[in-house]
């Protein structure tokens, strides 16, 4: 009930961000050998979720489409068993039922509990604590009844949490580290655990080995302390919390303090259990200690349950004993004051974040069905919402894809090239205005709940700059085109075995003109295909589309006698084409983007 008086706004959050990426991630599929690609290719972060991500998301939107609400109640659903699990565990590890209640009331306000609730394509994090919690409840009956069932349903578990989440790979660390500690008889029957996790470790290393740069890159230096200090104050407060300096730093030292001075007292009388609670924290941490560049607020969701059940044992025995039950008490009055405050803006700021980003999202499908035949520019998008409602490309869901920001919205976005180009997503200003004279073009404000049509008053200045990036499939582009391409596809266009087209010339020494589109298996199954580029006449050195790389993104160095030119005079040509039973055309290879860069 706690839990859901603090997050039941977020019941009526809708998606955004990274939960388009995802809810898509079916979209392609045509046979069993696409849906093997969707399930188990590895996404841009490296990472392999079958379950949490791929199959949930597959399966929700097949059956509820854009309807949330079933996301949601799946997500409060398990988090109310894993707070059950939580106090179940806390009870049975100290021996006091008061204990395992105090420790899930600490978890409940814990401010990194927001997003897992709050965010669908976190649900992979509240799906990894019911594995991480159900096996270890196993594991703990196993240990108290000696049931060769209840061993294998941890083994169960703990094999099914490989498809969920990563982070499940730590899963032997903490069965071994509870048996040393408490229940020794038991330890050599976990270490098979970790042989397990090193299969799957190794093999993840091959099929999606760990990122070199970027957010995502994995880190092994003496950085991992400096981020387990950042961790450790964000799970005894809120991240970025808006109080005085003083008053934080006092919060963070006297709950520091209170859990050191529990963990010696017991330590003393022979007690060794705070040690597993601090193991847990550590041991579930680790893994996210690596990502040096990318601390996010709810990485310490199932790491701090370690010290919430230490804090509630702590809890429990105050009351008990009476003596230290008022610092006991003030401690968790100051860590929820902190905590509640935090925790209800934020669920309400993401619930109306949510809201513009379906008001966008609808206000476009709804333009769209006005508009049929008629590309989409967006103006007056800000930050927020391209970041969370345009980024991930929402549009392609309802089958639109011709979607574009207006000239200058890079002024009102801040660029992250570690988490997109924004230049992706902008109408080149040289084509916005020929593209409404045509018709082909109409332009929507998005500054209020209700997108306006604002095309008739709407101008930008005519610009004969040939842009330096041209998307084959847009509308807008397709006078930069030879008249041997074929009709656009949508998010494809596909060329016979010749092709032309303008692109705007280098800018400097070094830059590259990059391909980058589709080539299907069938086209693959004579060898590899060839592709040959011409650049002003001057013919490139040619590259090659192997087996396998059927998305593919290939570059070809630019002479340095074009740079600063206006524009460039492109040709290209494949070894082959195909003709599939469905289609008649000769194909070459669908396109996607021509950039020079």
């Amino acid at each position: 009930m706690l839990c859901l008086a603090l997050h039941w706004r977020s019941l009526g959050s809708w998606f955004r961000a990274d939960d388009f990426a995802w809810l898509s991630v079916g979209r392609d599929v045509t046979g069993f050998h696409t849906l093997l690609d969707a399930l188990f290719s590895p996404s841009a972060h490296r990472t392999l979720r079958p379950l949490s991500e791929r199959a949930l998301f597959m399966a929700a939107y097949g059956i509820f489409g854009l309807e949330p609400l079933p996301f949601r109640v799946l997500a409060f659903a398990t988090q109310f068993a894993n707070l059950a699990l939580a106090a179940s565990i806390g009870a049975r590890i100290t021996g006091s039922r008061a204990a395992g209640f105090w420790a899930a009331v600490f978890w409940a306000l814990n401010s990194g509990l927001l997003f897992p609730l709050a965010w669908a394509c976190n649900y992979c994090e509240v799906m990894c604590g019911f594995c991480l919690l159900l096996a270890f409840h196993f594991l703990l009956r196993y240990v108290e009844t000696g049931e060769r069932r209840c061993n294998l349903l941890q083994w169960a578990v703990f094999l099914v949490g490989f498809g969920v989440l990563e982070l499940n790979v730590v899963y032997p660390a903490l069965a071994a580290g509870y048996t040393w500690l408490c229940a020794r008889p038991h330890f050599r029957r976990t270490l098979p655990l970790f042989a397990v996790s090193a299969v799957y470790f190794a093999v993840h290393n091959v099929f999606a080995p760990p990122l070199k740069t970027g957010l995502y890159a994995v880190h092994l230096t003496g950085a991992i302390f400096r981020t387990l200090a950042v961790y450790w104050t964000w799970s005894l407060e809120p991240a970025y919390l808006r109080v005085p300096r003083w008053l934080a730093l006092a919060s963070l030292l006297a709950l520091t303090a209170g859990l050191a001075v529990f963990t010696v007292r017991k330590l003393r009388a022979g007690v060794r259990a705070p040690l597993f609670f601090l193991l847990w924290y550590v041991a579930v941490l680790s893994p996210l200690l690596l990502l040096r560049d990318h601390l996010t607020e709810y990485y310490v969701f199932l790491p701090v349950l370690g010290l919430c059940w230490l804090g509630g044992w702590a809890m429990a025995e105050s009351i008990r004993r009476g003596a230290a039950w008022r610092a006991a008490a003030a401690l968790a009055v100051g860590y929820a004051m902190l905590s509640v405050p935090h925790t209800l803006s934020a669920v309400e700021r993401n619930y109306r974040l949510t809201l513009r980003v379906r008001s966008l999202v609808e206000g476009v499908a709804g333009a769209h069905e006005q508009h049929p035949n008629q590309a989409i520019l967006l103006e007056g998008v800000d930050n927020d919402l391209f970041w969370n409602a345009v980024r991930d490309r929402p549009f392609r869901l309802i089958g639109l894809y011709q979607v574009y920001l207006a000239p200058g919205s890079e002024r009102s976005i801040r660029a992250d090239a570690d988490r997109g180009d924004l230049n992706e997503f902008l109408a080149p200003a040289g084509a916005v205005a020929a593209a409404i004279e045509r018709g082909q073009l109409v332009v929507y404000d998005v500054r209020s709940p209700r997108l306006r049509n604002i095309t008739s008053s709407y101008s930008v200045a005519h610009d004969e700059t040939v842009p330096r990036r041209v998307d084959a499939a847009s509308p807008l582009l397709a006078p930069l085109l030879g008249p041997e391409w074929y009709p656009s596809d949508g998010s494809l266009r596909w060329m016979p075995q010749r092709a032309t087209l303008r692109i705007g010339g280098p800018t400097a020494q070094g830059q590259k003109l990059y391909l980058r589109g589709i080539c299907p298996e069938e086209q693959l199954r004579a060898g590899p295909l060839e592709v040959s580029v011409t650049a002003e006449g001057a013919r490139l050195p040619p590259a090659a589309i192997r087996a396998g790389e059927n998305a593919f993104e290939l570059g070809f160095a630019l002479p340095a006698s074009l740079v600063g030119k206006r524009e460039l005079a492109i040709g290209l040509e494949v070894s082959r084409v195909i003709r599939p039973a469905s289609d008649p055309r000769g194909l070459g290879l669908g396109f996607g983007v021509f950039e020079v860069k």
